[in-house]
């Protein structure tokens, strides 16, 4: 059996996945990476069942008579945390969108947030692989992102997209377009290559810490002393799923604003 760059993982048990067939039959360029497909469905699996649990709540809720129906569970129960995330994420995304749009998009960058944060964690449990530690994964998202932000801005602007991206002299268009066009282009790249780097860095501390303290401590060593670098990991897991989903929602915005006051008012 093959034995991952990233250390041990379950995900290897699966047929095909730890002798890399899996990869060799979907024709992946490096077939022992096949792994991220069951670590990306795990990851949604999570977050549906979350989801259904979530909404058996809320109906559980609503069958209630009087003002008991609106009265939130007590504890820290599924629904109440997801209409926490709800609630407070999409004031937030409705500061940068504006209330026309936020419910547009919110389905999108809310989604990207809670996919990344799972993963994330999950690569903090001892024997799994965060999908967030692919750059294909990674790549594929930072894609949707990309595709949706030219397509709200085409929508919302029409030629006036372009145009400013040409500057706000037809003296200068020259220089400005390709600039202004890499700039788009370099979006999902900055988004991909930020989001595997520190994923990668993270998951290696965790694991090198974990291994390092076993061999000079035993057991004990390998439970208790890599625990400040969970904390940390913890941080960094949630930082970056908001970083990540912060940064398309800016995109989004920035495409979908008003362009018909020219190059100036826009970048203004």
């Amino acid at each position: 059996m093959t034995v991952f760059a990233s250390g041990f993982s379950w995900y290897q048990l699966l047929p095909g996945v730890g002798d890399g067939s899996l990869g060799h039959t979907l024709g992946l360029a490096t077939p022992h990476e096949a792994w991220v497909i069951p670590a990306a469905w795990a990851g949604a699996f999570v977050i549906l069942g979350v989801a259904v649990l979530a909404r058996m709540g809320l109906e559980s809720a609503l069958k209630k008579d009087g003002p008991e129906r609106f009265i939130p569970d007590s504890g820290f129960t599924p629904r109440n945390l997801l209409e926490i995330f709800v609630e407070g994420f999409y004031n937030l995304v409705e500061g940068i969108l504006g209330h026309k749009e936020a419910p547009r998009f919110f389905p999108l960058t809310g989604s990207i947030f809670l996919y990344i944060v799972v993963s994330n964690l999950m690569g903090l449990i001892p024997g799994l692989l965060p999908a967030t530690e692919n750059f294909s994964n990674n790549l594929a998202m930072a894609l949707v992102v990309f595709v949706v932000f030219n397509y709200a801005g085409l929508s919302r602007n029409g030629m006036a997209y372009i145009r400013h991206l040409a500057g706000p002299m037809l003296a200068v268009a020259p220089l400005l377009f390709p600039l202004e066009v890499l700039g788009l282009l370099i979006r999902p790249a900055s988004l991909t290559i930020r989001l595997t780097a520190n994923m990668f860095a993270d998951h290696t501390v965790s694991m090198v810490m974990r291994q390092v303290s076993g061999d000079l401590l035993g057991w004990l060593g390998a439970a208790v002393i890599p625990v400040p670098f969970y904390a940390l990991g913890l941080f960094v897991c949630v930082i970056q799923g908001f970083v990540f989903s912060l940064l398309s929602t800016a995109y989004v915005g920035l495409s979908t604003a008003d362009m018909s006051h020219g190059h100036d008012d826009h970048h203004h």
